[in-house]
């Protein structure tokens, strides 16, 4: 039931959604659910660290033959990230997000992406990784278009198109492996492949085919043109939602079918996934730094940062393992803190556009403070969580061999580095131009809980950066349980 639970929280409040009419209660609700959610995700963390793994059996129908819910370290410390991003968005969005669009669904709809969130964390099955994925897909189309604005709506078609487009390859692969393998339960898959290494050639396609799907829905090089041209659509709230869990999840995906399958041919693998984590740094980051408008700005280092969670799983290492793990820890709280900045950017002044704004730290300097903590965390300055994550990544690639990756990460850095400094120099810092045709400032009225949100999201930037070791740790255990497979199958195949 401890896991059960974690798909029956956002269950609950999507029937009570359908038939509760006031906005106002489903408001109060959304806090009182994502707030449970929350609690419960520290209770599923407790548990994981004194059984190791936590392994369910729907029906009582032992695995491989029925469904599984599997949680080890590694799931369980997403699943609490992920509880901690959602209450705070959920929390800006009371303030943030016009009435019609919170009368018209959002959190119903915000509560069907954390339905597909916790589902695909402690999915034990490929299909039901599947099925999770693609209840996040329905709900965020709906939020991306939530409005009917004519941008919007564009942006919503890239996104769906795209999305689509990896679920066909990703469901295609899992009907191939299924072919090959006769099961969906990973675990299964797993042993099953271990079993037969020299017939592995024949699940390359199957594999490939899931791989791409991952890709697409992480948004990596060269699958990522469907981001950009579609996060910096909705408001400021749904992108950050989307910045914030979506594209982790595609990459949570990544590390566990390598960890459990793709493993077994380690030089093939290794070698497309640190090149692939490469090059959407270095995409990435040369994009964004092209950019005028705040989110896209934001929306291109989606991409480049998650070059860096891969490079770091193609290390396969202990440390290159935890240091992904670390570092979409701190991008999950640094990324979307700096959307829920931008957000209350273009609720002061209506627009994002580089050119058009300035002097923001006079507006409001705590805003500019945790604009400064996010921003700078995402570029790795000390003794923030990012200068952490990215220490451990090179680290990581350097006990690896890996040098010349390991300097393009550091090269990256740099440039992030001078985008961070570009968006803080143009809106925070300069004098807003003179032009008379330029947006003035709205009636905006004070954005209380907006900035509450915001800020503790920048404490918790801060104290990952403090108890940065602990916290490594953690993620070294993680690391070594998804590194041995054999632990993960004899807890769900329950192989004594």
């Amino acid at each position: 039931m401890i896991l059960f639970t974690l798909i029956l929280l956002p269950f609950s409040y999507l029937m009570l959604g359908l038939l509760l009419k006031r906005p106002k209660i489903k408001r109060q609700l959304a806090l009182v659910f994502a707030s449970a959610n929350l609690v419960w995700t520290l209770v599923v963390l407790k548990s994981v660290n004194l059984q190791d793994i936590i392994v369910v059996n729907m029906g009582s129908w032992p695995a491989p033959y029925g469904i599984s819910l599997v949680a080890d370290r590694f799931s369980a410390f997403m699943l609490l990230l992920a509880a901690f991003v959602f209450l705070l968005v959920t929390v800006y969005s009371t303030q943030s997000l016009d009435k019609e669009r919170r009368k018209n669904g959002y959190f119903f709809y915000s509560f069907g992406i954390l339905l597909g969130v916790n589902g695909s964390f402690i999915a034990g099955d490929i299909f039901n990784l599947y099925v999770w994925f693609e209840v996040m897909l329905i709900s965020s189309f709906i939020l991306m278009g939530l409005g009917g604005e004519r941008k919007q709506l564009e942006g919503s078609i890239k996104y769906l198109i795209l999305n689509l487009i990896g679920s066909m390859f990703f469901v295609a692969g899992i009907g191939l492996l299924y072919g090959k393998i006769g099961s969906l339960n990973m675990a299964d898959i797993s042993y099953k492949m271990s079993l037969a290494k020299e017939n592995l050639a024949a699940l390359n396609p199957a594999l490939i085919l899931i791989f791409v799907g991952f890709a697409i829905k992480g948004a990596l090089f060269p699958f990522f043109f469907w981001l950009p041209a579609s996060y910096h659509t909705p408001p400021p709230a749904i992108t950050a939602l989307f910045a914030g869990l979506l594209t982790k999840v595609g990459i949570y995906s990544m590390i566990r079918i390598f960890t459990l399958f793709l493993y077994h041919d380690f030089e093939f693998w290794s070698r497309l996934v640190l090149w692939m984590g490469a090059l959407s740094m270095v995409v990435g980051v040369i994009a964004a730094s092209s950019q005028s408008d705040f989110r896209k700005i934001l929306s291109f280092h989606i991409i480049s940062q998650a070059g860096y969670m891969l490079i770091a799983l193609g290390f396969f290492t202990e440390a290159g393992i935890a240091a992904a793990i670390f570092f979409i820890a701190h991008n999950m709280l640094s990324k979307t803190n700096a959307f829920l900045v931008a957000g209350w950017v273009h609720r002061e002044k209506r627009s994002l556009n580089l050119k058009i704004l300035g002097n923001m730290f006079q507006k409001s300097p705590v805003w500019g403070v945790v604009f400064f903590i996010s921003a700078f965390s995402l570029a790795g300055l000390p003794p923030l969580s990012g200068f952490f994550g990215k220490y451990m990544v090179l680290k990581a690639g350097i006990e690896a061999n890996q040098i010349f990756i390991s300097m393009i990460a550091l090269f990256v850095g740099l440039i992030t580095l001078f985008s961070m400094v570009k968006i803080w120099l143009e809106v925070f810092w300069k004098l807003p131009p003179s032009d008379k045709r330029l947006p003035k400032d709205t009636e905006a009225k004070p954005a209380n809980r907006m900035l509450a949100a915001s800020l503790f999201m920048a404490a918790a930037i801060i104290g990952m950066g403090l108890f940065a070791e602990p916290i490594g740790e953690y993620c070294s255990l993680a690391a070594r349980d998804l590194l041995n497979p054999s632990k993960y199958i004899n807890y769900v195949l329950a192989i004594n």
